[in-house]
């Protein structure tokens, strides 16, 4: 074991597998990844090579663990769109993004209604950070993406979308058995 990574386990790829999947990327996961990048980076303040860098580091020291039955690109854009939405919520300071789906994407919603909305996203987000599909789905409601989307930027079909959906619904009917406090 190398010394300063995260323990190995068989459910996950280890910093010695991760660099080894990095050194046998194509160019077209390269201009993949570099393109997803530059996505994230037009939603915060890093730019693209900041946010590619800062993901592939977080693997390799393993704050973030690669599930081995999980796509590396599909990976390292879910952890990528992570820091890109840590880095904008930082930054905003409850500002929404332009779009009308949500409190916290109104423009005409009153600021209480949008701290309170951000609060709660908040919460729920941290119940959830280390479950990665979770995250990922979240952050793709709140950035206002279809399911289609989403279900490309995690490289999922339906059914895993649908899985996620009653996972989610299911661990808050747990951590909420009385719904949501208003």
């Amino acid at each position: 074991m190398h010394v300063g990574f995260a323990e190995e386990t068989d459910e996950f790829l280890s910093p010695l597998d991760i660099k080894s999947t990095i050194n046998t990327l194509s160019e077209a996961d390269l201009l993949r990844l570099d393109s997803i990048a530059q996505q994230y980076s037009s939603y915060c303040s890093m730019d693209s090579d900041e946010i590619l860098n800062e993901a592939i580091l977080k693997a390799l020291i393993g704050s973030r663990k690669c599930p081995i039955n999980v796509s590396f690109i599909a990976f390292i854009s879910q952890t990528m769109r992570s820091i890109a939405f840590n880095e904008k919520r930082k930054n905003e300071k409850f500002e929404p993004i332009d779009s009308t789906t949500s409190p916290l994407q109104d423009k005409s919603a009153l600021p209480e209604d949008k701290t309170s909305a951000h609060q709660e996203l908040e919460s729920i987000l941290n119940l959830f950070e280390n479950d990665d599909d979770i995250t990922l789905y979240l952050m793709g409601i709140y950035d206002g993406c279809t399911p289609n989307e989403i279900c490309e930027l995690g490289d999922w079909n339906k059914t895993k979308y649908s899985s996620i959906q009653r996972k989610l619904r299911r661990s808050l009917n747990k951590h909420y058995p009385n719904g949501r406090e208003k």
